[in-house]
């Protein structure tokens, strides 16, 4: 990672750029600029000790910093809102809908004579059924990442078309 002479000088290195996360405008600015600040920081504190600095060391002292923005981002709540990140609760209602497709594709497999494409395409289908109810009623279904009516509606649509063409073929 980093040679032994550069590692007494990480912590300071830390410091310094951690007093910069409570700053509200660098959480604004431009990644590759960030970027580029704190390896030509890191070049300039390791030649201060006298080390040529390669690509992989200064990309090594920016993930060291990324760490550590990260660790107070999970550590302490009030910097993860500070830092714009909002946070996400797992959309357990959704996820436990998908029983249902589920439940389906079992049903249909304990059936004499079924196939897989007929098995696919049934809980397909039943997905899609969930997928336009969820786009009726709630507008999305976060399980899938989608957040707009209008996505829910068309990928429970096209769940729909693909399970009937398939339990159609697979019949």
């Amino acid at each position: 990672m980093l040679p032994e002479e550069a590692r007494g000088l990480v912590e300071g290195f830390i410091d310094r750029w951690n007093l910069r996360a409570y700053d509200r405008a660098f959480w604004q600015t431009d990644t590759a600029s960030v970027f580029d600040e704190i390896t030509e920081d890191a070049k300039n504190v390791l030649s201060e000790i006298g080390l040529h600095t390669d690509d992989e060391m200064l990309f090594n002292m920016f993930n060291i910093i990324v760490l550590s923005y990260a660790y107070s981002a999970y550590d302490q709540p009030k910097m993860r809102e500070f830092m714009g990140i909002k946070v996400s609760i797992f959309p357990w209602v959704g996820a436990l809908c998908l029983l249902y497709p589920i439940g389906a594709g079992v049903y249909i497999a304990t059936q004499p004579g079924a196939r897989p494409p007929m098995i696919v395409g049934y809980g397909l289908a039943n997905l899609g059924y969930l997928l336009i109810g969820a786009g009726i009623f709630r507008g999305t279904f976060r399980v899938f990442g989608l957040k707009k009516r209008w996505h829910v509606l068309v990928a429970g649509a096209i769940a729909f078309l693909i399970g009937t063409f398939l339990s159609n073929i697979g019949a």
